[in-house]
């Protein structure tokens, strides 16, 4: 079959199939990992670290459409919640503690989810993805604050942020998208794929 393949589509597959190949290797490797041991939670736009999953806290906002408990990132029992902002989109959110996500543009008092909190968009320090938002207490929400205060916290958009450990736990996770290309230029020609996003965490 190599023998029909152009050198670029030849490339594509030794790649491929090197990266399939580490995969299972450290899956089989990491099987061992307790439940609850540390796990990180990634950019899902790049794969940058944004919080240690030891800082996840659980901190319902009144504001929260839905609330509840899943097992995520290792843990037993993250609080996720579900908020909506005046335009009428919806996030389901976790709360950390602390997060490499850098603060951009002015603080908001207006339309918080959590009353007493000003609040700010937090980008992924490494490509710039919104990942999710900073809350500060009103009185310690200085102009040029770029992290959360010791009050503070962070608010991440779970469907902008991956678990680390999803890598051991499935194939699908980190399968890379130049393999899916691959086979799909292969068999299905026809058929243009958008770049898949990763669902687990």
């Amino acid at each position: 079959m190599l023998d029909m393949l152009n050198d670029r589509w030849r490339g594509e597959l030794v790649l491929c199939l090197i990266s399939i190949s580490a995969i299972v290797r450290n899956s089989e490797g990491h099987s061992h990992h307790s439940e609850e041991s540390t796990d990180y939670l990634l950019c899902r736009s790049c794969g940058a670290d944004i919080a240690d999953s030891s800082y996840i806290h659980s901190r319902f906002s009144p504001e929260a459409l839905i609330r509840g408990n899943q097992s995520l990132f290792r843990k037993q029992s993250v609080a996720v919640q579900l908020l909506e902002n005046p335009l009428g989109i919806r996030f389901r959110v976790v709360v950390v503690n602390k997060s490499n996500c850098i603060g951009v543009d002015e603080w908001h008092s207006e339309f918080s989810w959590y009353p007493g909190y000003a609040w700010k968009h937090c980008l992924c320090s490494h490509c710039g993805h919104h990942v999710g938002w900073i809350f500060e207490p009103l009185k310690s929400a200085f102009a040029d604050r770029k992290i959360a205060s010791d009050q503070g916290f962070y608010g991440l958009i779970l469907d902008n942020i991956l678990s680390e450990s999803c890598k051991y736990n499935s194939l699908k996770c980190y399968l890379p998208y130049t393999c899916l290309q691959f086979w799909l230029r292969i068999y299905h020609p026809e058929i243009s794929v958008p770049k898949p996003a990763v669902t687990v965490v």
